[in-house]
């Protein structure tokens, strides 16, 4: 029997190899290699196994997409991100135009110390963009939090570019409206809650997608919830201060009482 030469024992698997390496060269992968891909661990094991990489993707954009905010939408982040800042001792991370109700015990009970932590304070959508841009070049930044409503397909590349710049993770928070437009982000999570706790979506990532995730409690999950003092609790019940907000009205907010990180 007459043995077929080593060179072309698998023609057809050599020129798919070459195929598949010149995709790979703009970003282009199989599906089934996606657990191949850099990623951060959420924090959360049954979101992490949903997740190809099983995380959050390093070097790309994250999108999570909101109703409005107080949904737990913060904490999903904060364990995974104080996991990286552990890991990478020497860097920052920057939250982009947060909203004012951040709170800086929110991110010490997560485990993040707050000063390595700069808040940048912007006037548009397309300044965010911008500052991103350029403390990307840095190489200082485990990643970066941003929030903004308004971004187009242009605006979500820059930023995307930069992720790949700095080699970290870029997480957007949008209104959750914006799942109807086309985005090319890595990765986009739809955030809602109904009676049995939150629900998460996974509306696009490197693989399959459409799993959905439901039953997290965002009275657990958000570690920004602080637990009422007894003092205050008795204060409540007599009526004799108006001035501490009621749990049951900002039950996702830490207690106004509590100093807010300054924008710098």
């Amino acid at each position: 029997m007459n043995k077929q030469p080593i060179d072309n024992v698998d023609p057809h698997g050599q020129r798919l190899a070459a195929h598949e390496a010149y995709w790979q060269r703009f970003g282009v992968h199989r599906a089934s290699r996606q657990a191949e891909l850099p990623a951060m661990a959420t924090g959360s094991p049954t979101l992490d196994r949903q997740l190809p990489g099983g995380g959050y993707p390093i070097g790309a954009v994250t999108e999570l997409l909101c109703k409005n905010a107080g949904l737990g939408e913060l904490s999903l982040l904060l364990h995974g991100l104080a996991r990286r800042m552990r890991e990478q001792p020497k860097r920052q991370l920057a939250f982009i135009a947060p909203p004012p109700t951040l709170q800086a015990p929110a991110l010490t009970q997560a485990g993040i110390d707050c000063a390595r932590v700069p808040l940048v304070a912007c006037r548009d959508d397309s300044e965010k963009v911008w500052c991103v841009e350029q403390m990307a070049r840095a190489n200082a930044f485990a990643g970066f939090v941003v929030w903004a409503d308004h971004l187009d397909t242009t605006a979500l590349r820059r930023l995307q570019l930069a992720a790949e710049k700095a080699a970290c993770p870029v997480f957007v928070y949008r209104h959750i409206r914006a799942a109807a437009e086309r985005s090319p982000a890595a990765l986009r999570l739809a955030i809602t809650a109904g009676d049995g706790g939150q629900r998460i979506e996974i509306l696009k990532c490197r693989g399959p997608a459409g799993a959905r995730i439901a039953g997290l409690q965002p009275g657990v999950e958000c570690v920004w919830q602080f637990e009422t003092p007894r003092a205050e609790l008795a204060a409540l019940r007599a009526g004799a201060s108006n001035d501490i907000p009621q749990p049951d009205r900002v039950p996702h907010v830490a207690r106004s009482s509590s100093s807010p990180l300054g924008a710098r």
